[in-house]
């Protein structure tokens, strides 16, 4: 109705954002920026995506890059800000997209190596699957030299035994270490997954920009020469689960987020419909003095500014 036009809904008539409103059937939404901000709803956001359910008889889908967190604890974290989901398999989320691309691709009796948080770990468990690494610090110790930490670690059999993946998330004890592990496993086994969680190179904060995962995911990519497959937006393959289950049309469905370059890349490789929120990084004036970026069909201030239409 709008394709990439950045069109804000407020300088719409109500009759034209009703119409736009009725042009889809189920909406898929971002969570950080765009519901919350760490424990912390966003203004409205809850009431307006409740609402888009008992009201407008929506199905809704929340999807996050945050590997920091298992589906279940996401769910939980929505529970607790107010939005109301039916149980967790409305949620989308690298750890989940992870395990269910591992049982179709690996035998559950490999092993795998996590440079990333426990939170990976979890998931893994869970599927029954067997991992290691994941939330430990590997230093090389202040006494160690390299090569004996190569000799004594890297070239034992055990090293890579029966090792069917790496997986990279965020990872605050990323190390040399951790990148000779994962660079060895890979160049020595070339049938080996390769997976990251995303490839976010940073957070941005007001007062500080911080490395992603994206920024240690290259640095193995570079020694390994392998490239990583992202389990997490924009790669179409998060929403494989629920065009396989037919629970949405994509020409049906809206995304919302809050970023240009990750949810409305995301939404033109899956032929979604696209919101941008500006409770992020991008404000509507951002989009008119950067013509390159992604634009988005449609734009609000913030999300709760959609509830008077509902």
């Amino acid at each position: 109705m709008f394709k990439a036009s950045a069109i804000n809904l407020l300088d719409l008539q109500p009759e034209q954002v009703n119409s736009w409103l009725e042009g889809f059937d189920t909406i898929i939404s971002d969570c950080d920026g765009t519901l919350w901000h760490d424990e912390r709803g966003i203004e409205g956001a809850a009431d307006v995506l409740n609402a888009l359910q008992t009201r407008a008889g929506k199905r809704v889908y929340l999807i996050t890059n945050n590997g920091l967190k298992t589906s279940h604890e996401i769910w939980q974290r929505a529970q607790r800000l107010g939005f109301q989901l039916p149980n967790e398999s409305h949620i989308i989320s690298p750890t989940q997209t992870i395990v269910d691309y591992l049982k179709q691709h690996m035998p559950s009796d490999q092993r795998v190596y996590v440079v990333g948080n426990a939170a990976i770990e979890r998931a893994l468990n869970e599927a029954g699957f067997k991992s290691f690494g994941a939330g430990e610090p590997d230093p090389l110790q202040p006494n160690d030299k390299w090569q004996e930490f190569v000799n004594r670690e890297l070239k034992q059999p055990a090293a890579t035994a029966n090792v069917g993946a790496v997986i990279v998330g965020w990872d605050e004890h990323f190390s040399y270490c951790k990148m000779a592990r994962a660079c060895h496993i890979l160049c020595s086994n070339k049938g080996s997954i390769f997976l990251v969680t995303n490839n976010d190179a940073v957070h941005k904060y007001p007062s500080v920009h911080i490395p992603g995962t994206g920024a240690f995911v290259a640095a193995i990519e570079t020694c390994s020469e392998r490239k990583a497959l992202e389990m997490g937006k924009p790669n179409p393959l998060v929403l494989k689960p629920l065009l396989n289950a037919a629970a949405l049309q994509p020409e049906r469905t809206l995304m919302i987020g809050d970023c240009c370059k990750i949810d409305v890349t995301f939404a033109r490789n899956c032929n979604l419909q696209s919101l941008l929120v500006g409770t992020g990084s991008y404000q509507l004036e951002t989009l008119h003095g950067n013509p390159t970026l992604p634009m988005p069909d449609v734009y609000l201030p913030q999300l709760g500014n959609l509830l008077p239409y509902i």
